[in-house]
């Protein structure tokens, strides 16, 4: 409201002054002494903010002082920017109101001044802007909770992923470049399945949709490809959310860290204390397993699997006459001559000192036996040089193919008498186990 300058409201009509008060705003109008004296005008609802009457106010002006929190820094701001020569004037403050709670006011005050510039009157309008100073609070707590987490998210080595129903990225952190070089915008509404070995991605969708269709966190390891092509090992948790409404899951979190050279040492583990270190073969306990579990998969597909035991021949005349370092350097080269020979998928063991064994699967009996007979060659050409001197030695073979569901000793036995026979009639020969009596 526009107040003319030269009339205060010490001076206005009986009418306006009723008009005034049938307005919601909180005003008042004090000479320069501001609430210690001098009050010309107070509207009955400022009055009541502090349980007084009007009457009381305009009598005793430092009763409102008396419900202002920081009374004496709020007066010193005013008279300051008064000194100043301000004409227009906005104060925070806040009031204790009669029923006890604190209040926030906003207090906008027209300073009007005489030609040589002295304040003569000050009219104030406050405001309760305390439900705006929570929603700003709010605002800000929530801004500064957001700043937070931003920089958390930003700066924690772990990746964070966030997915939807379909798998889809929609948020990747900045760390993902770290662990799968690949930028985080480059992932959005990528499918985050596409990155797992096709063998392995069938397996992870349904373990996380069995875990999100009960709202259930899901911790694993897995495979995901780096943008160069190579493999990375993850530890990864999902947590899924559930929408309360529809009880479906929207959004799956998902917190990854790189744990390859974990996998790389337990891999390295697994090799000592299951893999013969001269041969590279496997030693006796992890092929047996090895050639049980092969036997347990052959019986649900009905495939042919066949066993072939060889062994060297004279091998105990080789350390006697050369030393067992001589010994050594000749089992070295049986075991690289049939790491180089085999499948990936057949199985090598070292069964005992100087005999070996391979499980062969959809091999026929007369497969395994040409295979035999090639190392046999190789092994009878090849030449070890020791301190200068050319080693040659010989490899006898015994080869049995599986009868429908023998057992694993059986099948054994009969591979080492088909290793007896050739040691009988000669050695450095491959001799096919005849089949087990019916």
């Amino acid at each position: 409201m526009d107040i003319p300058a030269a009339k205060g409201f010490s001076t206005l009509p009986s009418d306006c002054d009723a008009l005034l008060e049938g307005s919601p705003a909180i005003l008042y109008a004090t000479g320069p002494g501001w609430w210690r004296n001098d009050l010309h005008y107070v509207s009955y609802n400022l009055a009541t903010l502090i349980g007084a009457t009007r009457a009381q106010l305009q009598s005793t002006p430092t009763l409102w002082l008396e419900h202002v929190c920081d009374a004496q820094e709020v007066e010193a701001c005013l008279f300051a920017r008064l000194a100043a020569g301000e004409s227009r004037i906005r104060l925070y403050y806040r009031i204790v109101c009669a029923e006890g709670h604190v209040r926030h006011m906003q207090d906008d005050i027209a300073v009007q001044r005489d030609a040589a510039g002295d304040v003569i009157e000050l009219i104030g309008s406050l405001a309760d802007i305390s439900e705006t100073r929570v929603a700003l609070a709010r605002l800000e707590a929530l801004a500064d909770s957001e700043r937070r987490y931003r920089f958390i998210v930003e700066n924690v080595s772990d990746a964070i992923l966030l997915m939807d129903a379909d798998g889809e990225c929609r948020f990747a952190s900045p760390s993902i470049r770290d662990l799968l070089g690949h930028r985080p915008e480059t992932l959005h509404e990528r499918g985050l399945l596409e990155l797992l070995p096709p063998d392995d991605a069938p397996r992870v969708q349904r373990l996380i949709h069995d875990a999100s269709r009960h709202g259930e966190p899901l911790r694993m390891e897995l495979r995901m490809r780096h943008r160069l092509g190579h493999y990375v090992w993850l530890e990864t948790c999902c947590s899924p959310y559930l929408n309360p409404a529809s009880e479906r899951y929207e959004w799956i979190l998902a917190v990854a860290r790189d744990i390859t050279d974990r996998k790389h040492r337990e891999h390295r583990l697994h090799e000592l204390s299951t893999t013969d270190s001269l041969t590279g073969a496997l030693n006796r306990g992890a092929y047996l397993s090895c050639l049980r579990s092969g036997l347990e998969a052959a019986d649900h597909v009905s495939q042919r699997v066949s066993l072939v035991i060889f062994d060297i021949d004279h091998f105990k005349t080789i350390n006697d006459t050369w030393g067992h370092a001589a010994g050594d350097l000749v089992l070295a080269c049986v075991g690289e001559i049939c790491r180089t020979a085999l499948r990936d998928h057949d199985v090598f063991g070292r069964i005992g000192g100087e005999e070996f064994s391979l499980m062969l699967t959809s091999q026929s009996l007369n497969d395994a036996a040409l295979l035999a007979e090639r190392l046999r060659k190789k092994f009878e050409s090849v030449r070890v040089e020791f301190h200068g001197e050319w080693l040659s030695f010989s490899v006898s073979f015994g080869v049995a193919e599986r009868q429908s569901r023998e057992g694993m000793e059986s099948l054994l036995h009969r591979a080492d008498m088909g290793l007896y026979a050739a040691k009988h009639n000669g050695r450095n020969r491959v001799h096919q186990a005849p089949p087990q009596p019916v």
